[in-house]
Order: C-alpha cells, then structure tokens, then sequence
C-alpha cells in the first residue's frame, strides 16, 4: 500500500492528480449557470470539477461576488495606462530640460525640478 491517502484513478503508475486553484472568473461563471437554473451536476461535469468544489463555490457565493463588486473595474485600469503615456512623455520632456541646465551650468535643486515637472504635466493633460 502506498503511503499517500487519496489516489484517482489517474495513479496507476504513482502520479496523483494536481490540484488546480479555480480563478474567480470561473467561480462567477458557475454561480451564474446555477443561478440560471442548470443543474450542478452538469456544470460539474462542464467544467470536469469534482461535486464538492462546485459546492465550495455556491457555499460561499456571498463572498466571491462581493470580491468581484470591490475589484478595480476594468476602466480604472485604461484610465491609468492614459495617465503613464503622459507622466512619459512629461519626464521625457523634463529630462531634457535638465539637461539643457546643466550644459548651461544653472543650479538646479529638488523643489525647482519639482514645480517644473508639475507645470509640464498639468499642460500636456
């Protein structure tokens, strides 16, 4: 007898079954078959889950629909990816800008280099 308790029926030569984490999205999508009225048993066999895993998931629906609802929105994420194109192009320009100040030899300090990049942001927005 082997030392490991739970075999399948893949563990005809030693290699037992990996367990595979369920992402939320499928998570949702069961709840929304079952919700709709299909039964479990085929969304079981749809998604080729043992019974207790979908059960896990509809046992504790409350807490997975509440985790999508306080997800970042998908918009939040396209809004920020706007806003990195123009930091970019704004430090691109600032760089520069220090730069053409050093060549000159004007001192240049935190709160200077600071305002500057401000100003530039707010006018490239």
């Amino acid at each position: 007898m082997s030392g490991s308790k739970h075999k399948s029926s893949n563990d005809v030569f030693g290699t037992a079954k990996k367990c595979q984490a369920t992402t939320t999205e499928t998570k949702v999508k069961i709840i929304e078959r079952v919700e709709r009225g299909e039964k479990e048993v085929d969304v079981t066999r749809s998604y080729n889950m043992n019974h207790s895993t979908i059960g896990i998931v509809l046992k504790n629906k409350d807490k997975i629909m509440e985790h999508v609802k306080s997800a970042v929105p998908m918009m939040s994420t396209i809004k920020l990816k706007k806003h990195g194109k123009v930091m970019k192009e704004m430090e691109k320009i600032l760089s520069g800008w220090m730069q053409d100040k050093h060549q000159r030899q004007v001192p240049l300090n935190l709160m200077l280099i600071q305002e500057k990049g401000k100003t530039l942001y707010e006018d490239l927005k």
